[in-house]
Formats: structure tokens, sequence, C-alpha cells
């Protein structure tokens, strides 16, 4: 403890409010490892400086990259190690306070359920009944699970890929399955917001995600972020992808503008406008290129059906953008109207006196009211009514923490209606209608068991076709 000692002992150095934050560093070594582990330090780097004030005049801690205190140096004394900033300091600080405020709730709660094993559980198991606390709870997780979160994003995106392709194949006979494909219902409809819970809780790591996989930074930058939860087609879904490549950023900024010039359907279309809208709110120095970007659109064939269809949608994520854009405050009030109207048709059913039955709509919570037009469990796949109020919400998810996306667990108790096979069946009809094939083209030329076009009158496979093969 000698070091620690003398550490105290050149406290004298530095100015009072200098010293008090020195001390707090003192008495919380587990914020100050927290801290040093945060920055990337140079190998072979034992020791470290931290700036208490100017990054460059200090004054300075030095400690050991273990934690352990050395000496404190005052402002102007030379120092010839890596520095951690005073900007770097409080921002990893503050990150450090958010953390530890989620780490209790995750005691909490996980000592309430039986350990954390079964808090993480609820990903898969909760459905669309994740709570704002246990979110809070299990976020506390993140920096330890993070890139496992990122995998689990793209494993039961693949496996919903999977289920959905055999749960269809079933329907073809009947509007709705048999009780026998009632745990393959329950399991697709959790594995179905299991997608948006993955998406917020990977995109926390912001653009750090991508140097968990250096090797693979280019290729995961190919392809979409927010794609996954997009793809589903429902509002409460493809809010919290969007908000995940927000939080990431940057990165993806040239992501989507290559996404937005070459989308030819109605899901990539509003997949790549808000994912670049999204950046844009969030990241105010990419305004001006989302703008242009937005503005030059991708290049559509007008003339024909399906690209006066992508042209008129084209037009609508335009002027709902631009709105975002231009007029945030505008966005927020519909946004508000949106969840408020949310609030009373669910509530309608709850008896006089209970806290969540709402008269008016200007009596319920600005936050609540937020939260539930982000919990829009709407579908836009083929409605493209319900694009306003998934483009409406934007400027306020984009910026919004991530508990926010979720309700609070006592409104879900007072409101819920419990799952039935009939809530997955719906999701699946969606998909149906929406990726209906349409009827296979025939081939150009000869078929096997057609006549042959030599005029010989034999089938073609008896004819020309057989010396063909023959070749």
């Amino acid at each position: 403890m000698s070091h620690q000692h003398h550490f105290l002992s050149r406290l004298d150095r530095v100015s009072l409010p200098h010293v008090e934050l020195a001390l707090s560093l003192y008495r919380d070594p587990e914020m100050l490892r927290f801290i040093i582990a945060s920055v990337r330090l140079p190998e072979g780097s034992e020791r470290i400086a931290i700036s208490l004030d100017h990054p460059e005049r200090g004054p300075f801690l030095v400690v050991t990259r273990a934690g352990r205190f050395i000496t404190c140096l005052g402002e102007g004394m030379a120092v010839d190690l890596p520095i951690i900033t005073r900007g770097q300091l409080d921002g990893i600080a503050a990150k450090a306070g958010d953390l530890r405020a989620r780490l209790l709730a995750c005691r909490e709660l996980a000592g309430a359920r039986g350990g954390v094993g079964k808090l993480l559980a609820r990903l898969y198991e909760a459905g669309n009944d994740l709570s704002r606390e246990e979110f809070v709870a299990i976020s506390a997780l993140q920096p330890l699970y993070g890139f496992e979160f990122f995998r689990l994003l793209f494993a039961s995106t693949k496996d919903l890929e999977d289920a959905r392709t055999r749960l269809l194949s079933a329907m073809r006979r009947s509007e709705r399955l048999k009780p026998v494909y009632r745990e393959a219902l329950k399991a697709y409809w959790n594995t179905f917001w299991a997608i948006g819970h993955f998406s917020v809780l990977a995109g926390m790591d912001g653009p750090a995600l991508l140097d968990h996989i250096p090797a693979l930074r280019e290729k995961l930058l190919e392809v979409s972020f927010s794609w996954a939860a997009v793809r589903q087609g429902v509002i409460s879904l493809a809010l919290k992808g969007i908000w995940a490549a927000a939080r990431i950023g940057k990165p993806y900024l040239s992501t989507y503008k290559r996404l937005l010039d070459k989308a030819g359907s109605l899901l990539t279309l509003i997949d790549a406008g808000m994912g670049l809208a999204a950046l844009a709110m969030r990241h105010a120095k990419l305004r001006a290129e989302v703008e242009k970007a937005l503005a030059g659109g991708p290049e559509i064939d007008r003339e024909s059906p399906q690209g006066k269809y992508l042209g008129s949608l084209l037009n609508l994520l335009t002027s709902a953008l631009e709105l975002d854009l231009r007029s945030p405050e505008a966005a927020a009030e519909l946004q508000r109207s949106f969840g408020a109207a949310m609030c009373l048709k669910c509530t309608e059913r709850l008896p006089r006196g209970s806290p969540f039955r709402f008269e008016r709509a200007e009596d319920i919570p600005e936050d609540l009211a937020m939260s539930m037009a982000v919990n829009n469990e709407g579908g836009f796949l083929g409605e493209t009514e319900m694009l306003i109020p998934l483009f409406t919400s934007l400027p306020w998810v984009a910026r919004a923490a991530p508990e926010q996306l979720y309700l609070p667990a006592d409104f879900i108790k007072a409101t819920r209606v419990p799952w039935t096979p009939d809530h997955t069946h719906e999701l699946l009809r969606a998909h149906r209608e929406h990726y209906r094939p349409g009827k296979p083209q025939k081939p150009e030329g000869p078929t096997r068991n057609g006549p042959c076009p030599c005029g010989s009158g034999k089938k073609y496979k008896r004819c020309c076709g057989e010396s063909e093969e023959r070749r």
C-alpha cells in the first residue's frame, strides 16, 4: 500500500477541484479499472497518465495498468506516458455510472428470477412482453455479451427464415395449422421478437461493435445492419433495428447509400431510406450527405407497373423523411398522438380507477405515449398507410435511450393480451401475401416432351434433343 500513501502525499500539487476528482478515483478502484480497460493503450505500457484538466499540460495522475496509484504530477510537469484525456475520462465515467445503475437492476431482477441465466432466457421467452425493467437489467450484461448478442441476432434471423418456410408450406392447405404445431408457432413468435431485442443489445456497442471482429469489418458493412428487423415488416421490430443502425453510426453511411441506389423493392427502399434518415437525425454532421443521397434516390423505371409503385413509395418516403429532418417537433407531436390513441384503445377495457385507465389523450404521460407509439405491432408489408407512423417515429427513436423502446412492466401486465396461435398465423399470412410468387414463366425453346421444332412429328427428346444430349 506504500504506493497509495505516496500518491496521497502528492495531492498538494493540484487545485482543490482536481484533488476531489483524484480522490474520487482513488476511492473507486472499480471505476478506475473500468476507465483503463475502456481505452486502447499501447502494448507493454505498464503506466498511464490520466489528465485531470488539459490533455497536454495536465495535471496528471500516474497509475499502473492494473489500476494502482503511483503519483500525481502538477500542471506543466513533463509526462512521457500514454495519456487518458479529461474528455475520455468524463465520457467513460458517465458510461460507467449508467452501467452501475443497470448492474443494480440486473442484480435485483436476476435474484428474483433465479439467476442471470434465467434473466437472459427472457430474450427468447418473453416475445413482445419484455419489459423496460427487464431490458435495463439485461443491458447491464451487454459489455460482457455484446458480441454474443450480435451473433445471436443473425442466428435468430436464420432460424426464423427456416421456420417461416416450413410453416408457410404447412399452411398451403389451411389458414390455421393444427394443434400439433402450437409449440412451433409459439417458438416462431418468440424468435420473431428476439430479433428486435438482439438488435438493440448488439447496437449498444456503437461503432465499437465492428472492432470485435476487425477481419470481418468490411464484410459486415456490405449489408444493412437493420435488415434483419426491417425485413419482418412490423413497425416495433423495424424501429429497433433502425435504432441500432443509428447508434453504430457513420460506418454504415456508405452502406445505406449504396443500398438505396440499388433498392428495387418496398422493403429495401424502406430499410435504406430509414437507415440514412436515422443516421442524420442522431449525427448532425451526416445530415447534408444524407439529404443529398435521399434527393437522388435509386434509379427507377417509372414506366413499368413495378417502377410506378416503387416511385410512389419513394415519394412518400422522401416527403415523410423531409418532415422528420426539417421539423422534428412536428414529427414528435404526431408520434405522441399516435401513441396516445393506442394507449386509449388498449386501456379502455380496464376498470375505472386503474392507474392505466385514461379518459383523455392529454392524461397520458409523455414518456408512455412516445414509447407506446414505437411499440406499434402493426405490419407495413403491402400496407402503405402504416408507413406514416413508422416514419414519424424516426426522429425520436434515433435519439432515444435503448430502454425507451420498451414499455414499463406494470403497463404490460395491465394491458397485454396473452399469445394465441392466431398471433403467429397473422404474421405468417402477411409474409405469404407479400411474397406470393407469381406464375413460373415457361422456358424459352422446346421442352423435352413437346414437339420437335424441326417438324418431324416426334417429341423433342426423341429427335433433335437426343442428338444434342450426345454432344
